[in-house]
């Protein structure tokens, strides 16, 4: 057992309850924001980047056919971290990126003065606990060790998803959404929390008795959501976005985004029965594209 982390959280499957809701109502763009004259006809080379998991399959399967008929060459640029595709966004080292949700892009933007935004939603696969040793939430052990993200936006998420579940509570008084371990005034199972990155959880989970992981890594380690023992109903919130630079809104590859993610082939090969997208979360006004 690896002790040398720190202190913190956990998620499950068979029951699917709400996580955290941000009080603010999340407004993305839509397409016709863009239809100005002003447009901006530039970009035809794009690079992508993303993290391990299943949003550069999506983007390839999805949304580069239509750019590819539009008239763009797309290249997918893989990052192994939640850090570095921001980072090269705004150093202009790529042109758009598609791995996270809408509160961490705002919280890390914030505290990395960057201009950045995001553009559109995109179907999400949920964060989940998972255990070699536990088949379900009843079987916890008094004591048991689990391991979290380290990153505080998936931090407060995966506490809230313990509340949700009756493993903790949070202080009803405070802020879920920036929930930390301090905030629990209850920890029926005397769990043992330790933080690490993100991108490691999956990768030591035979290390802890549980281990609550992001939606992507779980899937690029060939992880079962099925096989959970929780999994978080998504919020709005903490849908995935594609994101650019705020100085990038008005070119019209970002039109050409929105449009393929509102394309009749992208919902097609989101929905397609037992299609490797088929048990993602989709954003609210998904069927509506």
């Amino acid at each position: 057992m690896k002790r040398g982390y720190l202190l913190l959280l956990v998620f499950v499957y068979p029951f699917l309850l709400t996580s955290c809701v941000q009080k603010e109502s999340v407004v993305l763009p839509v397409v016709e924001d863009y239809y100005t004259e002003a447009a901006v006809i530039e970009k035809r080379d794009l690079k992508l980047g993303v993290a391990a998991g299943p949003y550069g399959d999506m983007f390839s399967d999805a949304i580069e056919p239509y750019l590819i008929q539009t008239g763009y060459t797309v290249e997918i640029i893989l990052y192994d971290d939640y850090i570095q595709p921001n980072l090269a966004l705004a150093n202009n080292e790529i042109d758009l990126n598609m791995f996270q949700h809408y509160t961490y892009l705002n919280n890390f933007k914030f505290e990395y003065d960057l201009d950045l935004a995001a553009i559109v939603r995109i179907p999400t696969v949920s964060m989940s606990v998972f255990s070699h040793k536990y088949k379900s939430v009843d079987e916890i052990e008094e004591g048991a060790s689990i391991s979290i993200p380290d990153d505080y936006t998936n931090l407060s998420r995966a506490l809230c998803m313990l509340d949700a579940a009756g493993i903790v509570t949070i202080n009803p008084s405070v802020d879920k959404t920036k929930a930390t371990e301090a905030d629990l005034i209850d920890n029926t199972k005397n769990l043992q929390f330790y933080t690490m990155k993100a991108n490691k959880l999956a990768q030591s989970l035979d290390d802890f008795d549980l281990s609550v992981i992001n939606g992507n890594f779980a899937f690029a380690e060939g992880l079962d959501l099925s096989e959970a023992l929780y999994n978080e109903l998504l919020t709005e919130s903490y849908m995935n976005v594609i994101v650019v630079k705020t100085d990038d809104l008005n070119q019209q590859f970002v039109r050409d985004i929105i449009n393929a993610v509102h394309s009749e082939e992208f919902v097609n090969i989101i929905i397609e029965t037992d299609g490797k997208y088929s048990g993602f979360q989709r954003p609210r006004d998904f069927l509506n594209y």
